[in-house]
């Protein structure tokens, strides 16, 4: 089969693609998943060059990739018919998910193994062009769920900012902080992104052509926001902490951020963890669904493709979701 690997930590042209890989065999409490889709993040670069904790302990050669969508073909010792059908993975089953915590495998191949317990099922309505837009829903999906849920705990009538909001998981964040009742979410983003940051439902602040903190007063009267919900961190930590409101709380989203400023300040700040769980990735399905969480698919490559695929997320402005198509 064909699968993407790596064999040393650098950029993009570290990533190969192989055409003679080992189909898996399936552990007992695992599914066998032909891929059709994988989605792309930022955390595959940041594995890719070594600059990501979860690079520390990563053996080499390794696979790339952590979110994906396709078919169950096949399942281990420990998954007998009545048990797949109980979790709705028999085979044939479109499926759609993220390989957990301590799972390091890749996505980015023809056939992966997987845990049953990281997948649920695409439902059967499902049109296969939309099918992208599955695959490229679970990681920025329980991030989300994380951030806003675990993390923020956003209330009832609160304020909330979203950098980056036109961003996978910042497509998510929006509707997800509207859900849990902010009474006002603003997120910035690039002007021309402006009017889908307004169709998700939150005002929109241009950075590239306004000061973005400067709109937060005026927007706020004064006040500011509770919360700040960080998906960039490099730029916009800091001045961020000016911009909440008293006791108000600020979620960094990439696992390494040093939070050490806010806290000297007596500002609550944290990273969220992802959750992995079914009962998530079946909220992402429904909120899909029903067209309350409106992830946007910019566009779909070819598995030949990776590394110009990650040099796109290292340039930092793909709006929504980079996914690849694994049978082209």
């Amino acid at each position: 089969m064909r699968e993407i690997r790596f064999d040393s930590f650098g950029g993009p042209e570290v990533l190969t693609l192989h055409h003679d890989a080992p189909v898996p065999e399936p552990g007992p409490e695992e599914v066998l998943v032909q891929v059709g889709f994988a989605g792309l993040n930022p955390l595959d670069y940041k594995i890719r060059d070594g600059s990501s904790g979860r690079a520390k302990d990563l053996a080499l050669p390794a696979g790339t990739g952590r979110e994906m969508a396709g078919t169950v073909i096949g399942a281990g010792s420990g998954l007998d018919e009545a048990e797949l059908g109980s979790r709705g993975l028999t085979v044939g089953t479109r499926v759609f998910g993220m390989r957990g915590p301590s799972d390091s495998r890749g996505v980015a191949a023809e056939v992966i193994a997987i845990s049953a317990d990281d997948l649920a099922p695409i439902p059967g309505e499902t049109a296969e062009e939309d099918l992208p837009r599955w695959a490229g829903l679970a990681l920025v999906g329980l991030t989300a769920i994380a951030a806003v849920q675990d993390t923020a705990r956003i209330a009832e009538h609160e304020t909330v900012l979203v950098h980056g909001g036109t961003g996978g998981v910042g497509q998510l964040l929006i509707p997800m902080a509207l859900e849990a009742g902010a009474s006002q979410v603003l997120a910035t983003g690039r002007a021309a992104n402006a009017e889908r940051i307004r169709e998700l439902g939150a005002t929109p602040i241009p950075y590239d052509t306004s000061d973005w903190g400067e709109e937060v007063q005026r927007l706020t009267d004064g006040r500011g926001v509770d919360v700040v919900l960080d998906t960039h961190y490099h730029s916009t930590f800091l001045p961020s902490l000016d911009q909440l409101a008293d006791g108000g709380r600020i979620v960094a989203l990439p696992s390494l951020a040093d939070l050490s400023p806010a806290l000297e300040r007596g500002i609550e700040a944290r990273v969220p963890s992802i959750v992995p769980g079914r009962d998530r990735l079946d909220r992402l399905a429904q909120g899909i669904r029903s067209g309350r969480y409106p992830l946007e698919v910019s566009e779909v490559l070819p598995l030949a493709q990776i590394a110009e695929a990650h040099r796109r997320l290292e340039e930092g402005h793909t709006r929504g979701k980079l996914v690849l198509d694994v049978r082209a």
